[in-house]
């Protein structure tokens, strides 16, 4: 519901603001749940997908709690958190711990390089301003909002005693790929209509949004 509020409020208002911050607590506590309960059971998997979430709805938010070209300790150790997790994923990739499909760790090393280099041009620029950095903050909340949306179809698919390969297509349609896509959907939007009509206006956003 949160999620759904700071989508649609006007960007920069109390309501957004508020709503951001809500999402932002909530996710983090499921996370750190979720990454505590993969550890007792130990799935690497849920592990790493987990930390990178984190990572990335943390860095999120802090881009627009911020003021324009501020940044500080907290930049610093999320960069030290997400370089840690892609030479973790890419030792994992080869072979350093036994997984069904290392091909994955080897995208999300790929991934964690790529936040690494925004996080390293963030710090070298003294924080972003304008639509740099509210795209920044739109594209991280999108790729949390995009894994959570894919974990919990995986969760409500695992309850119905079914796996994704044995699925029918209709019910794959439904319960995986269209809220899925929507999510999608709606985030590709705003970045658009940030970039290409509305930039003079969010460039105008350079105090604290969230």
């Amino acid at each position: 519901m949160t999620a759904v509020l700071a989508m649609f409020a006007k960007k920069g208002s109390a309501l957004h603001r508020k709503a951001g911050s809500y999402f932002t607590i909530s996710m983090l506590v499921m996370l750190i749940s979720g990454i505590a309960a993969a550890y007792l059971k130990n799935s690497i998997d849920d592990m790493m997908l987990g930390a990178l979430v984190m990572y990335t709805v943390f860095t999120a938010w802090l881009t627009v709690h911020n003021k324009k070209n501020e940044t500080g300790l907290l930049e610093v150790t999320a960069l030290i958190w997400v370089v840690s997790f892609a030479f973790t994923a890419f030792a994992i990739s080869m072979g350093w711990r036994e997984e069904e499909a290392p091909f994955t760790y080897l995208i999300w090393g790929g991934l964690a390089i790529c936040f690494a280099l925004g996080d390293i041009r963030n710090l070298y620029h003294s924080g972003l301003s304008g639509t740099e950095r509210i795209i920044r903050h739109v594209s991280r909340i999108g790729f949390s909002l995009v894994w959570t949306a894919l974990a919990f179809t995986d969760k409500i698919v695992k309850m119905m005693g079914a796996n994704l390969k044995n699925m029918q297509e209709e019910q794959l349609l439904l319960i995986v790929a269209i809220p899925t896509m929507l999510i999608l959907i709606t985030i590709l939007y705003w970045i658009i209509k940030i970039l290409f009509f509305s930039r003079e206006n969010f460039a105008r956003y350079d105090g604290p949004t969230g």
